[in-house]
């Protein structure tokens, strides 16, 4: 296996599924889409990633969209 630096491993969210803040995942259907973490893009917009608890897939959603 080839080393990858720790800053660009990706570490998904343990499967605790919060009910209140959980959504309809696209790709799998289920409710298991749930915040993770916040980023910045080049014109210093905020997007939230949403994972799938399920599947893994994710999506960014600006911040005043999520919320």
């Amino acid at each position: 296996m080839s080393e990858i630096p720790v800053e660009r491993r990706t570490y998904y969210p343990l499967p605790q599924l919060d009910a209140e803040m959980s959504r309809a995942c696209p790709a799998c259907g289920l409710q298991m889409l749930t915040p993770w973490y916040l980023r910045r893009d080049r014109d210093r917009r905020v997007y939230r990633r949403w994972v799938c608890l399920n599947c893994q897939a994710h999506e960014d959603v600006s911040e005043e969209e999520s919320a």
